[in-house]
């Protein structure tokens, strides 16, 4: 079920769109172009790299140590259910 106020938000979003890009942005796609604003990598120091690279390694580890037990815990289901 669509909420009350979501038929809202689109006609505002066309609403918006239109006075923007005219009618050409209305039957135009645009999803997915333009960039989202993020910085680019080639902006940052090197200690700003590395901060992010160590970062995204203690992630990657965290997400590694997840996944490893919760096939452990899946396994153990799969045990219990054959006996």
């Amino acid at each position: 079920m669509i909420g009350k106020s979501q038929p809202k938000r689109c006609l505002q979003r066309w609403r918006e769109t239109y006075e923007k890009f005219g009618e050409q942005g209305l039957q135009s796609e645009r999803r997915g172009k333009a960039a989202s604003g993020r910085p680019s990598s080639k902006e940052l120091s090197v200690e700003e790299k590395l901060k992010k690279a160590e970062a995204r390694i203690k992630f990657l580890e965290a997400e590694n140590d997840f996944l490893k037990k919760l096939e452990e815990l899946e396994r153990q289901a799969l045990k219990k259910k054959r006996y």
